[in-house]
């Protein structure tokens, strides 16, 4: 069987690592200090940061697309200090970033799940693209 065309060269890696580093560097232009939790050891987050003002530690799980495909993302049990950060990083065209809690993400997978019609202990979860737009440059919910 023939292997899946790509459009782009890139691989879902490669892509993971682009939208870290890009939203590590948008924490950065906003005074916040990110470190990177490097690797599958800490699946709850890819960043630890900092915030400027109130010095309050909070974790980033950042979720990549190089193309406007489903937000995959797992239903984690709710953390008050978990936030997501999905970053599109397309060739060729700026990156968009959309920042929510933890808990709109949750609610947003569980509404998935229902307009699917799937079982509440589906496997793959996520939410359709469209669904991640109100969020868009939504820094300010982010503590500062």
């Amino acid at each position: 069987m023939p292997a899946k065309q790509r459009t782009s060269n890139r691989s879902d890696r490669q892509t993971q690592w682009a939208a870290q580093f890009s939203v590590a560097s948008e924490l950065c232009k906003r005074g916040y200090q990110v470190s990177f939790t490097m690797g599958n050891h800490t699946p709850e987050a890819d960043l630890m940061v900092l915030s400027p003002i109130r010095k309050k530690l909070f974790l980033i799980d950042v979720k990549g697309l190089y193309r406007q495909n489903p937000w995959l993302v797992r239903r984690k049990p709710e953390r008050e200090s978990l936030f997501y950060v999905l970053a599109y990083v397309p060739d060729g065209k700026p990156n968009q970033f959309f920042v929510m809690k933890q808990k709109e993400a949750n609610r947003l997978i569980q509404a998935e799940l229902i307009r699917l019609k799937r079982a509440d202990d589906y496997s793959v979860t996520g939410f359709a693209w469209k669904l991640a737009v109100p969020h868009k440059d939504k820094w300010e919910i982010l503590p500062k």
